[in-house]
């Protein structure tokens, strides 16, 4: 008797499962024009996942002739997403530009809430770097 109430317990959990489970998928499509060009040409160039916060640096090209050279040649904004480790975590994402070919360095601290990194930027001969950090509230440069 106990092996058929077992069974029967199952067969009821089971059931309820496909009764009351997800049962349609919705297709949304965006018109955040924004958010489309984001997802679409953002790249990933550093990430730091140490001590409860993550930093993210991505680039997105400021579109064609953007740099303000003949050659057609596209500036660059950073986007520094910043996010803390928790079930519902504190986030931000910061934006910085324009630069000409930027170039994620290393970097160059890490503390528990705060994150310092160096970029490379400029045409090729003109190199220049700018330290930025960054934590939950702000993104400084720093000198």
């Amino acid at each position: 008797m106990n092996i058929k109430s077992t069974f029967t317990l199952l067969f009821f959990i089971c059931v309820l499962q496909i009764a009351f489970g997800q049962d349609k998928l919705e297709i949304d499509k965006s018109d955040n024009s924004r958010l489309i060009k984001v997802l679409n040409n953002s790249e990933l160039i550093a990430e730091n996942k140490e001590n409860y916060l993550s930093v993210r640096v991505y680039t997105i090209d400021n579109g064609t002739g953007s740099a303000g050279f003949e050659s057609c040649e596209v500036s660059y904004n950073l986007l520094v997403a910043v996010s803390e480790f928790d079930e519902a975590p504190n986030q931000s994402v910061f934006e910085i530009g324009p630069f000409i070919s930027p170039k994620f360095i290393k970097w160059t601290d890490v503390k528990e809430y705060e994150r310092e990194f160096t970029i490379e930027y400029g045409v090729f001969d003109n190199r220049k770097t700018i330290k930025l950090k960054t934590n939950l509230n702000e993104l400084i440069m720093e000198k």
